[in-house]
């Protein structure tokens, strides 16, 4: 009996013994796959936060380097007003690769977008001067990304760069079609209103006035735009109040009549500087909603005008004070006439254009700031053309000719007076031919000038 006992005791023991033993192994497998699963766990926490700044950075490369495109549009870049585009005074005060005009906006532009959370560490910009299509690069780069399996392999500092390459595009003379929205309703005849430029002649400007838009060259800018100079441009006159119409000069208008909804426009409250008349109805209601208003009609290369068309030529009475009314709405001015509160344009010879915010910006952060980069008074404007005698629109007791847009011009109204003539810069000019077709462009759907990421 004894000696089954201690057999019992022995055998006992000794499973017991193993069993320690087993119990030891399965501990130390399991806390090695634990450091194993730890290990990968970071992994996957580093290539998941890797994978996350680089898209931050991406993004904030691209809404950068848009950003400093936009500036050559609004600076007047686009269309050859400034000369040479190697030579490097004008250009070093756009783009300079730090205190440019776009440099600073692609530099703010990026640091609001954080990578990672973090502001990125280095902003870097240069800008090459294709004719009359600008191009900005910028570099963003984050260093010191948190990690967590880097460090054991020694790597504590880890950081991502992107680059990103934008230009502003000019599509005069190319066989691309041109759409924009939110024209305003004037129609400018394809007469240049700069008396410096007499070649190429458009032989049915009277007075004489050379094209604005050559059709020998497919309808590209047949003169470098003047940039530096404010115009004034007033309505083709109606003697009697009435058809017919005085022959348009260079730098006069017709006014339009533009369809305006559906979809209906975006409009200013009526509570909003001088907007009390905006959706009023009344004489010419119309006309002086498309002015203030954001109109939502898609003009397109060729878009015919005349009897019959979508645009149609707009007669008195009530033009000049529709125009006044809407035209002070649109540019947040307290009355017509100069700095009254809307923002104000600064052309000088060989510079790019700035402009400064006037006292009734809708936002208070530009209010008479220097150098801003959007304007509610920078507006698109339609160009006509056509085997018109004169470029007359109402020869005869009705407006009876038909016309065809060629181009857009992107004006910075500065003022308007009470006749309804306007002061203004010309910032862009783009053509199209009318025989144009395919996929259209357009500079955000408001502009002639594109402003399109290239790499």
């Amino acid at each position: 009996m004894g000696s089954r006992a201690k057999q019992r005791n022995g055998l006992s023991a000794a499973f017991m013994s193993e069993h320690r033993r087993e119990r030891g192994v399965t501990i130390l497998i399991v806390a090695i796959a634990m450091i194993a699963m730890l290990a990968m766990l970071a992994l996957g926490i580093d290539v998941v936060s890797l994978y996350v700044a680089e898209g931050d950075a991406q993004r904030a490369a691209d809404a950068a380097a848009l950003a400093g495109a936009k500036v050559f549009v609004g600076s007047g870049f686009t269309s050859g007003q400034l000369g040479d585009p190697t030579s490097g005074t004008a250009q070093d005060l756009v783009c300079n690769g730090s205190t440019g005009f776009a440099d600073l906006e692609a530099q703010t532009v990026a640091n609001r977008n954080p990578i990672g959370g973090v502001t990125a560490t280095t902003v870097t910009t240069s800008c090459t001067w294709a004719t009359n299509n600008p191009q900005i690069t910028v570099t963003v780069q984050r260093t010191g990304l948190p990690s967590f399996f880097a460090r054991i392999w020694g790597a504590r500092i880890i950081s991502v760069t992107r680059s990103a390459k934008a230009e502003a595009y000019n599509p005069s003379g190319q066989s691309v079609p041109i759409q924009v929205h939110s024209v305003k309703p004037w129609l400018i005849p394809n007469c240049d209103p700069e008396p410096a430029h007499t070649a190429p002649g458009n032989p049915n400007c009277t007075p004489a006035a050379a094209y604005l838009f050559d059709p020998a060259t497919n309808y590209g800018i047949a003169n470098l735009i003047n940039g530096s100079v404010a115009y004034t441009f007033t309505r083709v006159a109606f003697p009697g109040n009435k058809p017919p119409s005085n022959n348009p000069a260079a730098g006069q208008y017709y006014a339009a009549n533009i369809p305006i909804s559906p979809p209906t426009p975006y409009c200013p409250s009526t509570n909003a500087v001088s907007c009390n008349k905006v959706g009023g109805g009344g004489s010419q209601a119309n006309y002086l909603d498309n002015i203030a208003c954001s109109g939502t009609f898609q003009f397109t290369s060729g878009q015919q005008i005349g009897p019959g068309q979508s645009i149609t030529v707009d007669t008195p009475p009530g033009l000049a004070q529709a125009t006044r009314e809407g035209t002070e709405c649109l540019i947040h001015a307290d009355n017509f006439g100069p700095s009254l509160g809307q923002d104000i344009f600064n052309p000088v010879t060989g510079a790019p254009v700035t402009i400064t915010g006037g006292y009734n910006n809708p936002n208070p952060a530009l209010r008479n700031a220097t150098s801003i980069s959007r304007s509610d008074s920078v507006v698109t404007v339609p160009v006509y053309d056509g085997a018109i005698p004169s470029l007359n629109l109402c020869p005869s007791t009705t407006c009876n000719q038909t016309a065809q847009v060629v181009g857009f011009l992107q004006l910075g109204i500065q003022s308007v007076d009470n006749s309804g003539n306007l002061n203004a810069v010309i910032l862009n000019a783009a053509g199209v031919n009318p025989a144009n077709s395919g996929n259209p462009v357009s500079g955000g759907g408001v502009s002639p000038i594109p402003v399109r990421l290239i790499q």
